[in-house]
């Protein structure tokens, strides 16, 4: 956002723009919206300021041009300057067109109360706008694109004799000179220069992707506001003057955003105050229930303990000075202080399995954002998840469980489990390649060349803990009866039975004592299996 020499509210509006691309940033909450609508209202106040300053300078150029005598040079400065703020009013009608179908069809229009779109949240409807349905690429935000960096390039064009020199690549042009582009992706964003997820985004994905209503509209009044910008620059050169002295805030409005209206007992409840249209002042005081709190770039943050329950309010006091004179502007805001309750879900079902990973997710609604949890256990170890309030648990010993879990060191509550043992596997007879269980109760051919023994997780143990679930036989021992009597035996360190090591006889039955099996858990560990079903497996071959 280079370009010239800048003056404190240009500075104002990209500063202001820098952080809305960090909120864009962040997990959309309650907070954060009401930080998007202040912004967009200070924005909107400002871009007003800078139009009304534009109109103001032509008029006075063209009463200049006129005391002077209507010279050819005053007169060809003047119709470049009408035919100026045609293109940029009518990149302002566009830019607005969008505005309002985005407040129609996405916020479900505006709140008659409050004067803020109805459904400031909703971003699906804004992405299909914006950028496309699945990828498409064929959105408003698209068509946008062009037009802003067309009117750089048209300015480059028509105006390029009054010293603004075009940089020689778009690289360039997007990075710097009197225009910087006005919609670039995040390639030229030095924020996101090192995330590779976020630093391929292009212009529309950048700024509407998983953007709710009332930042799409802050982002898109931003750059209104940076098109007045660059429409100033040309009108100085054209003899204007300078802009910047004719624009000044007229309003002054006192606000707070809380993080959370809900709060914890035993946490804080926290909250910014602050004025919409200030950011160039730096004498402003701020008093929360009388008392002052640190001020810096003109905001304020409010921290008050969260003691008690139920519904509780908080006064603000913000003190400036207008014109000269002291003005003092006060608020009220309520909050509620909640117990914290802890709830659990498993994702694997109720109960937990000894010695398996049994995995687990803790929320506190209470706390929202805020909930930072860490686990304990009494009987076996906790993991944390990749994610806020995932844990698995690894249960030591058969018998009761207890989790404790805290949030920012402080304690928020426990969930009892009861620890089953892992239930016994099945065995049964299977073909060679273990793809087909075999009824021995059936006789079998005599020549067949091969059998197996496989091992069967308990049907509720596998659906709940897959992933702990596989089995195998590790050791088998094979006995040949003929006649009533013992005539063979012969053990295989496996499942897999070589039948080709008998010489067996139509009528001759065979019996497989399963020694050893062995279950792989989901961390690859091989545990040995000492309670087994059906150990032993009889058959006859014809």
């Amino acid at each position: 956002m280079a370009g010239g020499k800048q003056t404190p509210r240009q500075r104002m509006i990209n500063l202001m723009y820098l952080v809305l691309t960090a909120l864009l940033a962040l997990q959309v909450s309650s907070s954060i919206i009401d930080k998007f609508i202040f912004l967009n209202q200070s924005l909107e106040h400002s871009l007003e300021s800078q139009k009304e300053a534009s109109t103001q300078a032509l008029q006075a150029l063209k009463e200049k041009v006129k005391k002077e005598g209507n010279s050819a040079d005053g007169q060809r400065a003047i119709r470049r300057a009408d035919e100026l703020k045609k293109k940029t009013s009518k990149l302002i009608g566009e830019i607005d067109k969008i505005k309002r179908t985005l407040i129609t069809e996405a916020g479900e229009g505006l709140d008659p109360k409050t004067g803020s779109v109805k459904n400031p949240k909703e971003e699906t409807k804004v992405e299909t706008y914006m950028i496309g349905r699945e990828g498409s690429k064929n959105g408003q935000g698209y068509n946008l694109e062009k037009l802003l960096n067309g009117f750089v390039e048209d300015l480059y064009r028509d105006y390029g004799d009054l010293g603004f020199v075009k940089p020689d690549t778009k690289d360039k042009m997007a990075e710097g000179g009197p225009f910087p582009l006005l919609a670039i992706g995040n390639k030229y964003n030095p924020l996101y220069q090192n995330d590779a997820v976020q630093r391929d985004k292009d212009f529309a994905q950048a700024n509407f992707g998983q953007t709710p209503v009332v930042a799409a509209l802050a982002v898109l009044t931003q750059k209104q506001a940076e098109v007045i910008r660059y429409e100033q620059e040309v009108l100085k050169k054209l003899g204007a003057g300078d802009l910047s002295n004719e624009v000044k805030f007229d309003k002054v409005y006192a606000t707070a955003s809380a993080d959370a209206n809900t709060v914890a007992r035993g946490t804080e409840y926290t909250a910014t105050m602050f004025l919409t249209a200030t950011s160039s002042k730096t004498d402003v005081k701020m008093f929360v229930n009388g008392s002052p709190i640190r001020v810096k770039d003109g905001i304020g943050e409010v921290k008050i303990p969260a003691s008690g329950k139920g519904d509780q309010k908080w006064k603000g006091e913000i003190k400036i000075k207008i014109r000269g004179k002291d003005t003092t502007f006060t608020f009220n805001k309520d909050y509620t202080v909640v117990e914290p309750v802890l709830l659990v879900l498993s994702k694997s079902k109720f109960p937990l399995y000894q010695g398996c990973a049994n995995p687990l997710e803790t929320s506190v609604p209470a706390l929202g954002a805020n909930y930072n949890p860490s686990f304990g256990v009494n009987n076996g170890s906790a993991v944390p998840g990749g994610k806020s309030g995932e844990v698995t648990i690894y249960p030591r010993d058969v018998g009761a469980l207890t989790l404790s879990v805290s949030s920012g060191g402080k304690p928020i509550g426990t969930a009892e489990f009861r620890v089953n043992p892992v239930p016994p596997p099945d065995v049964y007879l299977s073909n060679r390649q273990g793809s087909a269980r075999i009824n021995n109760e059936q006789p079998i051919p005599g020549n067949i060349p091969g059998l197996s023994i496989q091992a069967e997780a308990d049907e509720t143990f596998k659906n709940t803990l897959p992933n702990e679930a596989n089995y195998k036989v590790s050791n088998v021992t094979v006995r040949q009866f003929r006649a009533g009597r013992a005539i063979a035996t012969q053990t295989f360190a496996s499942g897999a039975i070589n039948m080709a090591q008998f010489q067996s006889k139509p009528g001759d039955g065979f019996q497989v004592k399963v020694e050893a099996v062995q279950r792989v858990n989901s961390r690859g560990e091989i545990i040995p299996v000492n309670n087994i079903r059906n150990r032993l497996i009889s058959f006859f071959v014809n």
